[in-house]
């Protein structure tokens, strides 16, 4: 068959019936907790639910989401922005504050990533186009996960394709709406990661400042666009005295390397890997990685190099641009670059793939094209086999005590157990906050048993200990140092993992 005739194979029609089909095998792995509604329910889907209920039910607005790192990336004060927990607390008006039905709203955002992603490979190639890029994200690992619980760095993918999206058509058109909303939701993306949105919005002020050349009202609606986009942290900064700002000066004005855990090349290495293993989550591929990673970036510039059409060779050269600019902004973070910090390179990666698929295409390249097209099978293959056997796993796990079923029965046994009578309960966890536990006495435990335990050792009380897995003996310096006192009635662990002590205090 010549590569002419392949595109004649997607009639409108088929168009339909394979893109049903791309839906429903990204739905199969990703409605696993919607299911089952048994997802994960820690110390970050915790905090999250409260916010949402400070927002819905006490009616508080903020002007900042969580602190980067959760407070432990070693830079304090600093903050993602607010707009993730607004949209947390539709869902819980919606569900009733139900944590199980409010992970619909992560599944909902990789749906709609699909949908996008076919969108813009549309444009950017045609229908055979649109559907690669929508069939590599339904069955990318790293965004099947994002769809799987609740948690701020999730939902950002769909913002980071509408911000490469404006940005091709600001390559194609010049025009400074274009310019405008690329520069908007590049920043908007802190809401969800800042970690994203600050290399996302430098490579592209590098990029529109070499296609706007001297062009001071272009730069001036670039630069409006950040300022929108960030307005919640730049009010927040104002109203604070610039705390994360002056945070941030002395996190990388310090000079004492004595105090540092590790040296400076021993975290340099480290973000390498960091970079190599985002890169092997965003395909199914455990072997080859590195070679994987540097056949892509090799062929992609290639192909840019002797690509004719001008708007191609701007836009994948600033999708390349993106890799070396944010390895360098994280390089003197002294911390680990995580993986939710490296999404906007996982979507990169997919449409540097889909380019160089298209290239072999438009070049007519038969064998290789084959070759190409061989290879998709595999990885569609290996993510389908690999969606299965999680989804096989997961929808049947428990979870201990990280999941949302195992914190119930532990506070159902506790409730049960105290028989209707007035109890405290104290809660180890190894995060030291203990906000799911906040969280499900408030939405649980009151609304099915009427009443919420109180926080002291006085009369009969409880102790509720979530081992730690790294540390399983921790728990003891807890109550040999914070509770002390009371008479020990009863202990018995639960086969979720938790540690339940009745005590009683005169």
């Amino acid at each position: 068959m010549y590569i002419d005739n392949f595109v004649k194979l997607f009639n409108t029609h088929k168009i339909i019936i394979i893109v049903a089909l791309i839906i429903f095998l990204a739905l199969f792995p990703r409605s696993v907790e919607v299911l089952n509604r048994n997802p994960i329910f820690g110390f970050d889907q915790g905090r999250e639910m409260l916010a949402a209920k400070n927002i819905a039910v006490n009616h508080k607005l903020t002007l900042i989401g969580t602190e980067i790192g959760a407070g432990s990336a070693g830079i304090s004060g600093v903050f993602h922005g607010p707009i993730y927990y607004y949209m947390l607390a539709v869902p819980f008006i919606l569900f009733n504050g139900d944590p199980a039905s409010t992970v619909s709203l992560m599944l909902l955002f990789g749906l709609l990533t699909i949908v996008f992603g076919y969108f813009f490979g549309l444009k950017l190639f045609g229908r055979f186009g649109g559907l690669l890029l929508a069939l590599l994200i339904s069955i990318s690992p790293v965004f099947i996960a994002q769809s799987r619980f609740i948690w701020s760095p999730n939902p950002p993918t769909i913002f980071i394709l509408i911000a490469f999206y404006f940005t091709y058509l600001l390559t194609v058109s010049k025009k400074k709406l274009y310019l405008f909303l690329a520069s908007f939701f590049s920043a908007f993306v802190y809401n969800f990661e800042l970690g994203i949105a600050v290399p996302l919005s430098l490579t592209l002020l590098i990029y529109s400042l070499l296609i706007f050349r001297n062009k001071l009202k272009e730069v001036i609606i670039l630069f409006l666009g950040f300022v929108v986009g960030y307005l919640p942290m730049i009010l927040f900064e104002i109203r604070h005295g610039f705390l994360g700002t002056k945070s941030i000066i002395s996190y990388l004005t310090a000079s004492h390397p004595q105090h540092l855990e590790h040296s400076n090349l021993y975290y340099l290495m480290d973000h390498v890997k960091s970079f190599l293993n985002g890169f092997q989550n965003t395909f199914s591929i455990n072997m080859y990685s590195v070679i994987f990673l540097l056949l892509i970036i090799v062929i992609a510039i290639y192909f840019i190099l002797r690509e004719k059409n001008t708007n191609f060779k701007y836009f994948f050269s600033f999708l390349l641009l993106l890799i070396p600019v944010t390895f360098l902004i994280f390089a003197p973070l002294r911390n680990t670059v995580w993986s939710f910090y490296l999404l906007h390179l996982n979507v990169a990666y997919l449409l540097l793939f889909s380019y160089i698929v298209y290239s072999i295409f438009l070049k007519k390249l038969n064998r290789l094209f084959a070759l190409m097209l061989f290879l998709i099978v595999v990885l569609t293959a290996a993510g389908v086999n690999n969606a299965t056997q999680i989804t096989k796993h997961d929808y049947a796990d428990y979870g201990g005590t990280a999941k949302l079923k195992g914190k119930i029965d532990a506070i159902d046994y506790i409730y049960k157990d105290a028989k209707s009578k007035p109890f405290g309960l104290l809660v180890f966890s190894p995060p030291v906050y203990t906000y799911p536990y906040d969280y499900l006495l408030w939405w649980y435990g009151q609304r099915k048993y009427g009443y919420t335990p109180y926080n002291e050792k006085k009369g009969t009380f409880y102790l509720l200990i979530e081992p730690d897995g790294a540390k399983p003996w921790s728990y003891k310096g807890w109550l040999q140092t914070v509770i002390k006192s009371g008479k020990i009635e009863s202990t018995v662990t639960l086969r979720n993992g938790f540690i339940i002590q009745k005590r009683t205090e005169k």
